[in-house]
């Protein structure tokens, strides 16, 4: 048996990795299917795969963007893609392309890493903690309580696919707002919508696309599954929302993430009696909490040089480990960021290698510190769920210094 880590060659590796996402039923295996799905692999798939004896049998693929730490941008390399055929199962396959994957994006010049996890706990093991809770509603539209008019939209095709893109790139965006910059990935994204549902207003600078939401429906009556929207300004994002109470006259059912900028709960009319009302029904009215994506820095320095907190300076030693080491090839150049940093959080943060004798000393894994210096959770509530220790003053430092908005990533990766 011979294996062997390299990068995703298109010529090469489409059909095996065409077969993969059939095998793992990302496509349904359909020749239009492969057809969408290698327009898609020709503009965009950039990665590693596993290779078995020469045929590649695990692909990890990542694209770039940016994720807002409060107003500034960090780096980003998104893993968007991670899949293992039948025959590659257990051979540490996933890790080991993932973390060659990463390796790569962090040698040329990623800061921050970001994924969406099949389960809890199996990219810990790169490094990765997981991300804040977002919240999915399903309600019917008649129940929204915006009381406003709302202009004729436009129709969106999936032949939109560059509008769509530049409109999530310009949305309103806060701490933790994601862009992937390809725009080849939306149109991948809009091309496999079955039964596309997509309106927006073309308000923007010149005339380009400034809100919108693009979803599927299912049947006369619904759900109708909302999975991009956007919008530059509250009054469109409200105007979003009379758009999609007007088509309660039909649909009674929607299912969307919750904005950032609203508590969804507040623009619905009694929404405790219409759950228990279609409680088991296809067509429910519903609220479900999870945290399904996950981060890790890969640059310490780079990220908290980015870092700018509305507080006094905050100094202390920072432990980190970093588990991905362990699934890294020799070959490759970065190793982690495990090591020891001086850290100051304050208007002009900053990171060093080194150690303090007189300052407080912060154990964590990358996962964990993470999750804080995004503010998931505070410190000293990791302190008792994951891989982080301090005394209980450095703790409560950190808790002050790092008081921010719960991270909202938009964009569904």
């Amino acid at each position: 048996m011979r294996i062997e880590l390299d990068d995703y060659d298109h010529e090469r590796d489409f059909r095996a990795v065409d077969r993969i996402y059939s095998e793992v039923g990302w496509i349904d295996g359909s020749d239009d299917a492969t057809k969408k799905h290698e327009h898609l692999a020709a503009a965009v798939y950039e990665g590693i795969v596993f290779r078995l004896d020469g045929e590649a049998e695990c692909a990890a693929l990542t694209s770039l963007g940016a994720m807002k730490h409060l107003d500034t941008d960090v780096e980003l390399a998104v893993v968007t893609g991670v899949t293992t055929s039948r025959v590659a199962r257990k051979l540490g396959a996933a890790k080991r392309a993932t973390a060659a994957a990463i390796a790569r994006r962090a040698e040329a010049g990623s800061e921050l890493s970001a994924l969406g996890m099949f389960e809890q706990g199996f990219y810990d093991r790169l490094g990765f903690g997981s991300g804040a809770y977002s919240n999915w509603m399903t309600f019917d539209p008649a129940t929204l309580t915006v009381e406003r008019r709302f202009r004729p939209p436009k129709r969106l095709t999936k032949d939109n696919w560059r509008d769509v893109h530049h409109a999530l790139c310009e949305r309103l965006r806060g701490h933790g707002g994601c862009v992937l910059h390809q725009p080849e990935i939306i149109r991948g994204e809009l091309a496999f919508s079955e039964k596309p549902v997509g309106l927006g207003y073309y308000d923007g600078p010149g005339g380009t696309l400034s809100h919108f939401f693009w979803g599927e429906a299912e049947g006369e009556n619904g759900p109708y599954n909302i999975f991009w929207y956007a919008y530059r300004t509250p009054e469109q994002l409200f105007e979003l929302l009379a758009l999609i109470r007007s088509l309660g006259d039909q649909v009674v059912s929607v299912r969307m993430a919750e904005p950032p900028e609203i508590q969804f709960q507040d623009v619905l009319a009694q929404p405790f009696r219409n759950r228990r009302v279609t409680r088991g029904s296809k067509l429910t009215s519903d609220h479900r909490t999870m945290a399904w994506w996950q981060a890790r820095m890969l640059d310490v320095p780079k990220c908290l040089a980015k870092t700018r907190l509305d507080t006094d300076d905050f100094t202390f030693n920072l432990q980190l480990s970093d588990p991905i080491e362990e699934h890294l090839e020799d070959g490759n150049a970065w190793r982690g960021v495990a090591g020891d940093y001086v850290v100051t959080l304050g208007r002009q943060s900053s990171a060093r290698h080194g150690t303090v004798a007189s300052l407080p000393t912060l154990c964590a894994s990358v996962g964990a510190f993470t999750r804080v210096w995004l503010g998931v959770r505070s410190a000293s509530v990791l302190a008792r769920t994951d891989d982080l220790r301090g005394d209980a003053d450095l703790l409560c430092g950190l808790d002050h210094a790092l008081d921010l908005p719960q991270p909202y990533v938009g964009w569904d990766y």
